[in-house]
């Protein structure tokens, strides 16, 4: 079920997504490599807020560092080997079969901040989870991590399938760089975030948790823009070493369990997330495709209107100078046609195109005119406009509107077609399928002798895969 869904995907980007973002030199749509991720999970959190520790009881082995002080300071993507390996930041970046080529944008100092560990972990052969250097308070560019560090946040954030944010309560938000990676990072992804705070045995009393809740929250509450702030799950990792709260613990335990449950419904979300961003990507292309288009149409046509003219105005001079035997004017006539065309060519069109860049904005009010009446699409659309606008204007500027083709009235109408009927309708079956899918699920639960788990009060902690139980379980593609 999964793969035709997928295939499908990729068959919109490649038909017509892809020619209509090269012809319009809008942003390129995912690579090969992107589409065939496997699911995402993508970990930050505050440096000390137990992220290595959580992934660590995750895959059931020491894989990451862990310490009170930051331990890590680049991004480690864990993923399923049949052997314990490890790859290199540009070993990563070069493979086209993996979908970290995108990270090249970011410099070579990111590249070297970038590792991949392979692990023969049962959770990994579901998931594939990417580690994140602990935020921090003094992380400026001139004395910073050397790059774009919220810009590298945004690109895993929006390919992952579900974000992660660990807090611990110490600092419950207080960092400069986690409320810049809110505001800047994070924004529009409210759908796969999940808040937590963590380490929550270390409270003996439960003032001290409310306080820190408390505190939390009001943080929150500065870089989210919502009435309402999302859930926080509130938990802990069981350590042996650790002395016991004196809180009871039995909730906090169950948000642990709800947490990995979550966790390993990735794979789930991770088709409904690629249908999200193929929506919108699409959207997006379209109104930076449709207003670039209008506004070529209005170049030509102008361009067309005063070269007319111009030739109209030579030609009768040149018959006009003929037709009288005054072929001593036709020099002056031809100096004079060169001279119009410069003017035209060089002054007036040049001043034809600032003026209808300059005005894409009313260009996109009335292409949309109609959408633009429903109130809820108003705001989606305009919201939209004014994310990608200013690129828009970019690429017009720089490239000139006599660069680009005009869209062919077959391309317009699959466009509409695939944002406004065949990705709503993918979705619909999606969710169908889905729905069907737990329902069976459901009643094959029920059908199952119940179970009783060898351990009440503490879950069982997640183990390596082992050889024997590796020749029983299909294995998920691996690329080295």
């Amino acid at each position: 079920m999964t793969e035709e869904f997928a295939h499908r995907i990729r068959d919109y980007y490649q038909d017509p997504l892809a020619p209509l973002a090269k012809q319009f030199m809008f942003r390129r749509p995912p690579t090969v490599g992107e589409l065939r991720r496997p699911p995402q999970v993508l970990l930050l959190g505050n440096h000390s807020s137990g992220k290595s520790t959580f992934v660590n009881h995750l895959l059931g082995d020491d894989v990451q560092k862990t310490g009170v002080a930051p331990t890590d300071d680049g991004f480690t993507i864990l993923t399923y080997g049949a052997t314990a390996t490890e790859r290199d930041g540009p070993t990563v970046v070069s493979n086209p079969d993996l979908p970290y080529e995108g990270l090249r944008h970011f410099g070579d100092h990111l590249v070297s901040h970038v590792r991949m560990k392979l692990r023969p972990a049962e959770l990994l052969q579901q998931v594939t989870l990417i580690d994140s250097p602990g935020m921090i308070d003094e992380a400026k560019a001139e004395n910073g991590r050397g790059f774009d560090f919220p810009g590298v946040v945004r690109w895993f954030a929006e390919r992952a399938d579900l974000v992660m944010v660990f807090f611990d309560p110490d600092k419950p938000g207080t960092t400069g760089e986690t409320l810049q990676v809110f505001r800047e990072s994070l924004v529009g992804i409210d759908h796969k975030m999940l808040i937590i705070l963590n380490k929550v045995d270390q409270f003996q009393s439960l003032h001290d948790f409310a306080r820190a809740y408390g505190a939390l929250c009001w943080n929150l509450g500065k870089v989210i823009p919502r009435k309402d702030l999302p859930m926080i799950y509130n938990t802990f990792v069981p350590l042996a070493d650790k002395p016991k709260s004196r809180l009871p613990m039995e909730d906090f335990e169950k948000a642990r369990d709800d947490l990995v449950a979550e966790l390993r419904r990735a794979p789930t979300r991770r088709l409904d997330n690629q249908i999200t961003q193929i929506q919108s990507y699409a959207e997006r292309l379209r109104l930076h495709a449709m207003v670039i288009d209008r506004a070529v149409d209005r170049f030509k046509s102008s361009r067309a209107r005063w070269r007319g003219l111009w030739l109209l105005l030579c030609g009768g001079l040149a018959g006009a100078a003929v037709a009288m035997g005054m072929l001593v004017a036709l020099p002056g006539i031809a100096v004079a046609a060169i001279l119009g065309f410069i003017l035209i060519q060089y002054m007036i069109l040049p001043r034809i195109q600032r003026r209808l860049i300059a005005r894409f904005d009313p260009i996109f009010e009335k292409l949309h005119a109609q959408e633009l009446l429903v109130r809820e699409r108003a705001d989606d659309l305009r919201m939209m406009w004014a994310e990608i606008s200013p690129r828009t204007c970019e690429i017009a500027e720089k490239s000139g509107l006599q660069s680009f083709e005009k869209m062919g009235w077959h391309k317009r109408e699959h466009l509409e077609e695939l944002t406004g009927q065949l990705i709503p309708k993918l979705r619909s079956e999606l969710y169908d399928a889905m729905r069907d899918n737990e329902s069976y699920t459901s009643a094959s639960e029920q059908d199952a002798p119940a179970t009783l788990p060898a351990s009440a009060s503490e879950p069982p902690r997640p183990q390596p895969v082992e050889e024997d139980d590796r020749l029983k379980k299909p294995k998920r593609r691996t690329f080295f």
